[in-house]
């Protein structure tokens, strides 16, 4: 099964390269972040023609996340409505044939620091977490999207940059970390070589320089990881004519 994650940063600007990685990558299941679209038959209607189905939560202007997956998967959706009060950030499925969860969210940016925006973000995250640790006794967890949190020092180019930057604050940080210690694993940081940054700024052409940060994630229960055949980064996506800021992140697991 291949899943891959992407946070478009828009589906009307990014339909073409949306077309293109469907065809060319093939995508079993397919989690997007950010449609920035509130016509939810819309978003439903373009992935059709692809032979995918799709459910979706849809937000004007800003926000919104979609699943879409191959018409032959069984799949139930499970809605995590708190998560979802205010801005439509995550959508969630069940495959009862594999008892998987999978969890796609597009996590609250929470700048600038000193403002309620911050605050909302680590609830948020607090909420996810006890969300997360009520399924994870049960099912077995596939947890991906825009997280919008920096780990580690490591996983930007220059984390002196990110001082004042929520996505590299403490409390950011701690609660990325809760999630983790759900005995939850972040693939990435399993395999051997160094793997790409996820996000690179439009700004002063950041993408050509290889100066990114790393917020896109996989975060695989135990069993889920074991089934692990492939993952990767999709930079060449962000190297293309009108690309979004962020790279497609994929990974084929062996159910």
């Amino acid at each position: 099964m291949r899943v891959i994650s992407w946070n478009v940063n828009s589906l009307r600007a990014r339909e073409p390269l949306l077309e293109k990685l469907v065809l060319t990558e093939k995508p079993d299941i397919l989690c997007l972040q950010e449609l920035k679209i509130l016509d939810k038959d819309y978003v439903e209607s373009f992935f059709k023609k692809f032979s995918l189905k799709t459910l979706s939560e849809t937000q004007k202007s800003y926000n919104g996340v979609s699943i879409s997956c191959k018409e032959d998967i069984n799949l139930k959706e499970i809605p995590l409505k708190k998560l979802n009060l205010i801005q439509a950030r995550n959508n969630t499925i069940f495959l009862e044939d594999l008892k998987l969860v999978i969890i796609n969210c597009y996590f609250p940016n929470g700048n600038p620091i000193d403002t309620e925006k911050f605050i909302n973000k680590i609830e948020w995250m607090k909420t996810l977490y006890k969300e997360i640790k009520s399924l994870k006794d049960d099912y077995e967890i596939l947890l991906t999207g825009d997280f919008n949190v920096i780990p580690d020092d490591e996983d930007a180019y220059d984390i002196k940059k990110y001082k004042n930057d929520a996505l590299a604050q403490p409390q950011s940080r701690k609660e990325f970390n809760k999630l983790i210690n759900l005995d939850l694993i972040d693939v990435f940081k399993t395999i051997p070589k160094k793997q790409s940054y996820t996000f690179f700024d439009y700004k002063t052409y950041k993408f050509g320089k290889d100066e990114g940060i790393r917020i896109d994630f996989f975060l695989l229960s135990p069993f889920i990881k074991s089934k692990m055949l492939k993952l990767k980064v999709l930079k060449e996506y962000r190297d293309l004519e009108r690309p979004s800021d962020h790279c497609p992140i994929m990974i084929d697991l062996n159910i």
